[in-house]
């Protein structure tokens, strides 16, 4: 498949996760709810394990790796969730995440990236953390913002392994497939255990949202984790950040947020920086 039919799947991916987490992020409990949604997942793929082939040596390293770093990553998200704006978080988590994605890259891979693409990526992760500064006006918390950064780093962490992984197996679908299976167990299990009365009180309706999500999330992050066997994990990293901008124009459209012109430049500094990556 070409680059450029990649990096639009990478965007639709991109899109897919800003409307997930806009989702979970309306319902009333999102550490809950972000709980339910991968314990669906995992319920989901359980029956398709039997129907790829059976991981092998280095690849099980992966996976469990992957699950315990996605729980403590779905964990802190569904606790900022539960105490910040969307719009607040979202910046500094996912911007810093392409720049450590990289750094790893160039530590313990053969990725090549050049120097045109190292400068993309940095303008797309300083335009998404662009998007925070009118929050920095009016309110700045040391220790929601040092949360932040380490959940960025821990989305790199999981998306350079999940970058690896796939790399690990000849066919990517194994590698999918149990990487979503395993995924839920932990969350749901912190859960039960910190808001067992939470976890029972969800409604109807709140249950079919999260199916939504769930459905939603896992065709968003299953196109991710195949792209990155095919081009350099740094750039898939940086284009999936895009869902920031997809998030800011659902809220402008959907939830009827204001749009600043610092969110304007931003957007389209980001695009500058995609134009790069494409280019390198």
């Amino acid at each position: 498949m070409e680059d450029t039919s990649i990096y639009l799947l990478i965007f639709f991916a991109a899109f897919l996760h800003a409307i997930w987490n806009i989702i979970i992020k309306s319902l009333n409990n999102s550490l809950v709810a972000i709980a339910v949604k991968v314990f669906f997942q995992s319920i989901i793929f359980f029956p398709v394990i039997f129907f790829v082939p059976t991981p092998e040596g280095i690849t099980w390293f992966y996976l469990i790796a992957s699950a315990l770093l996605h729980s403590l990553y779905f964990i802190l998200l569904g606790v900022m969730y539960n105490r910040e704006d969307l719009t607040f978080i979202y910046p500094i988590a996912r911007g810093c995440a392409p720049v450590f994605v990289t750094i790893l890259s160039f530590i313990f891979l053969v990725d090549v990236i050049p120097l045109l693409g190292v400068v993309g990526i940095l303008i797309v992760s300083f335009a998404l953390m662009l998007i925070s500064l009118n929050n920095f006006k009016t309110k700045i918390d040391i220790k929601i913002i040092g949360i932040s950064v380490f959940i960025a780093f821990i989305i790199s962490i999981y998306t350079f392994t999940d970058g690896v992984g796939v790399r690990s197996v000849e066919n990517s679908s194994t590698f999918i497939v149990w990487n979503f299976f395993f995924g839920g167990w932990v969350s749901i299990g912190y859960v039960y255990l910190t808001n067992k009365q939470a976890l029972f009180s969800l409604k109807i309706k709140d249950l079919f949202l999260i199916t939504c999500a769930t459905i939603i999330s896992f065709s968003a992050y299953a196109i991710i984790i195949w792209s990155m066997k095919y081009e350099p994990i740094g750039f898939v990293s940086s284009m999936r950040e895009s869902s920031i901008i997809f998030a800011s124009i659902i809220g402008l459209l959907i939830l009827k947020e204001k749009i600043s012109f610092i969110r304007i430049i931003s957007s389209i500094m980001f695009f500058l920086g995609v134009a790069f990556i494409y280019n390198a």
